[in-house]
């Protein structure tokens, strides 16, 4: 697993790459009541090594097999949830499975077969400290979302402050960020007019090229056929050098916290089993509120056009070593004869990239909370 970071401009963080080694227990647990359904149970326990921290990961996605035709059946996913060792826990709840959303694979594969899904999901974080969050997306990436940041006091028990996200279809966007209590003070993004993005500060109006087109959730998801596996899967010869690549591949574009992600799966499938998922995540990010670039004279660094102040990269290889998988573990469920493995893969890796999306969240309210406070003296 490498993740890397690359910033564009004067900043004191130099562009960087960070490698993990990732060891994961898979386990097919049966069935469970999850969302009003009782899709099958892959409890991941994952533990990601690097050179400065140990993190260990405990997710289970819920995936279940409905038919998809006359002919075919489904691989469909529910959701996950997902816990690690900092105390933050995320449950992501797809909605309209088995209705235009939620397919991973078609089955019997058949080389060319195409497919999409839409971005209706509910995702809800919580943390160690008592932060909660609450983001409602729509089938089209529109998604309105609630972060709850708790307050301590020696002497008292204050409010929690509420910070509200609303991005619209049309690109336009609010982001109501608390100073005080219920004070707020309100970002606000226009939808694209004429080849630019009217931005209004508190006390100040930014404009930026666009850098962004709609729609703002895209994804194409294909069966490949036959592909070479790439050598550093470094699978045993015995499941040989091809494998049948199931690609998946979704684009989706917040226009308030000014980023384009683009996420690429690729399962090669062999006998039924994912030997090998190669995961691939990249943020451009326009907007940046880290505080660390040139800020003149809002506070804030737009980038100004159609390249990216930031990028981050985050891509994950993982290959079936020299693993035993029983005859009698392939009877147990359905899944057996799809790529379960990848979709446990899948999740795992989901979840780490929602984990950094809830950072950026951080940093962004800090940083606009300390605008709000500068521009209220």
């Amino acid at each position: 697993m490498l993740q890397t970071f690359v910033y564009y401009g004067s900043s004191p963080n130099p562009n960087a790459t960070f490698a993990a080694t990732i060891s994961q227990t898979v386990t097919d647990v049966g069935t469970k009541p999850f969302d009003g359904a009782h899709p099958y149970d892959l409890n991941v326990n994952e533990v990601d090594l690097s050179e400065t921290e140990r993190q260990t990961v405990t997710t289970d996605a819920y995936v279940a097999m409905a038919p998809y035709s006359s002919t075919q059946n489904g691989y469909y996913t529910y959701g996950y949830t997902s816990t690690d060792s900092s105390g933050q826990s995320i449950t992501d709840l797809f909605a309209d499975v088995t209705n235009g959303n939620g397919l991973l694979d078609i089955l019997p594969e058949s080389a060319g077969a195409v497919w999409s899904n839409d971005a209706a999901q509910t995702i809800a974080e919580s943390e160690a400290d008592g932060f909660t969050s609450k983001r409602i997306v729509a089938a089209g990436g529109t998604y309105a979302e609630t972060d709850t940041y708790p307050q301590r006091s020696q002497s008292s028990s204050p409010p929690p402050l509420i910070a509200t996200i609303a991005e619209n279809a049309d690109g336009s966007g609010t982001y109501d960020t608390p100073i005080f209590g219920s004070r707020k003070q309100t970002f606000t993004y226009s939808a694209p007019a004429s080849g630019t993005i009217t931005i209004r500060l508190p006390g100040a109006i930014d404009t930026v090229k666009q850098w962004y087109t709609l729609p703002l959730y895209v994804e194409h998801d294909r069966d490949e056929g036959a592909v070479a596996i790439p050598a550093a899967c470094r699978v045993p010869a015995k499941y040989g050098s091809t494998g049948n690549g199931i690609d998946e591949q979704f684009t989706r574009v917040d226009t308030v916290f000014g980023t384009i992600e683009s996420f690429d799966q690729l399962s090669y499938v062999v006998g039924g089993y994912a030997v090998c998922t190669t995961l691939s995540d990249t943020t451009q990010i326009f907007y940046d509120y880290s505080g660390q670039g040139d800020e003149a004279p809002n506070g804030l660094s737009f980038s100004g056009g159609t390249s990216p102040l930031e990028l981050a990269t985050f891509t994950s290889t993982t290959g079936l070593g020299a693993t035993n998988v029983s005859g009698a573990a392939r009877g147990r469920s359905p899944l057996a004869g799809s790529d379960a493995r990848g979709l446990s893969l899948r999740t795992a890796f989901l979840a780490i990239v929602e984990r950094r999306r809830f950072a950026r969240v951080h940093r962004a309210a800090i940083r606009l909370r300390s605008i709000s406070l500068a521009g209220s003296h």
